[in-house]
C-alpha cells in the first residue's frame, strides 16, 4: 500500500489538541470527562494512551475523530478541523467490537467503506489490505465463520483500505484472549510499520503500549488529564515481550494514580 498523501500543519504536528476539555450535562449534574488536555502527534508517530477505566480516554479519542465536540479547547488535524479530514475519508477507526456486517464476507466488509463514501471499491487496494493483515486466502468467509482475531484483522483492513492519514484505535484487542492478543500485537506492529499513519491507540495494556508506541501518555482518573509522557526509544521491529524497564516505569505511574 502506498504512503498516504499528507498535508503538513504549520507547527509540524499532524494532530494538535490545545486545552481540550469535555463535560456532559449542565449545572450541578455536569460531569467532566476530559480537562485541559494539550498534546501533539507527529506524522508517522504512534501514540498510546493509558489510564484508569472510565477516565475519559475514549472521549478524548472521539474528540480527535470529530465524533464529539469539545466543551472548550480545539483539535486540529493537519491544520484543519477533524471533520474536514473525515469528509475526505482520511480517518480510519478500529474499535473493540469489529462491528462487521454478519451477512457479508470479510472481503465485502472491507469494501463497505467505499460504498459508505459513495465510491466504487478499488479491488486492488482491497486485496492489498487483506494481504497486509494476513487474510488474503480467507476473505470469502463470513464473520460467524471467522475467529475473533480474524474479525479484528478484517476491521483493521477496513480501517486501512482507503489509506488514511490518521488511524484511531480504541481497545481493538481488548476482547481477545491473551495468546491471540499477543500475536495480533506483533502483527499490528508489522502492519503499522508498513503504512505508518499518524496513530492513537487507547489501551489498558502496558505491554501493548510499550510494544507498539513511540510515546505513551498516561492519563489521570476522571476528569482525564495528562500526568506523564514516556518516550519509547526502541528500534523497529521490536522484540516481544517489550522492554522491562519501560513497562515498569509505566506501571509505577499507573499504580501511583491508584494510590
Amino acid at each position: 500500500m502506498r504512503t498516504p498523501d499528507r498535508r503538513t500543519a504549520g507547527d509540524g504536528a499532524a494532530i494538535h489538541a490545545q486545552a481540550l476539555s469535555k463535560a456532559y450535562g449542565s449545572g450541578r449534574g455536569q460531569v467532566a470527562a476530559v480537562q485541559d488536555v494539550s498534546l501533539k502527534v507527529g506524522e508517522a508517530e504512534f501514540l498510546a494512551i493509558l489510564g484508569p477505566s472510565g477516565c475519559g480516554k475514549t472521549t478524548l479519542l472521539r474528540m480527535v475523530a470529530g465524533l464529539e465536540r469539545p466543551t472548550t479547547g480545539t483539535v486540529t488535524c493537519w491544520g484543519g478541523p477533524p471533520a474536514a479530514l473525515a469528509r475526505q475519508h482520511r480517518i480510519g477507526m478500529v474499535f473493540q467490537d469489529p462491528a462487521l456486517l454478519p451477512w457479508a464476507s470479510l472481503r465485502r466488509n472491507v469494501e463497505f467503506v467505499y460504498r459508505v463514501a459513495g465510491r466504487r471499491p478499488d479491488s486492488d487496494r482491497v486485496e492489498q489490505a487483506l494481504e497486509l493483515v494476513g487474510l488474503a486466502g480467507l476473505a470469502h468467509l463470513r464473520p460467524h465463520q471467522a475467529s475473533g482475531g480474524m474479525r479484528q484483522r478484517t476491521a483493521l483492513a477496513r480501517a486501512l483500505v482507503m489509506e488514511p492519514s490518521l488511524l484511531l484505535m480504541d481497545e481493538p484487542f481488548g476482547a481477545l484472549d491473551a495468546i491471540t492478543r499477543r500475536r495480533l500485537n506483533g502483527e499490528l506492529e508489522r502492519i503499522w510499520s508498513a503504512v505508518r499513519p499518524a496513530t492513537i491507540l487507547v489501551t489498558h495494556s502496558v505491554e501493548e503500549a510499550v510494544l507498539l508506541a513511540d510515546r505513551v501518555v498516561v492519563m489521570s482518573g476522571r476528569p482525564a488529564t495528562i500526568v506523564r509522557e514516556i518516550t519509547v526509544p526502541l528500534p523497529r521491529p521490536r522484540p516481544a515481550p517489550a522492554d522491562d524497564a519501560l513497562r515498569d516505569a509505566v506501571r509505577e505511574c499507573l499504580e501511583a494514580l491508584d494510590g
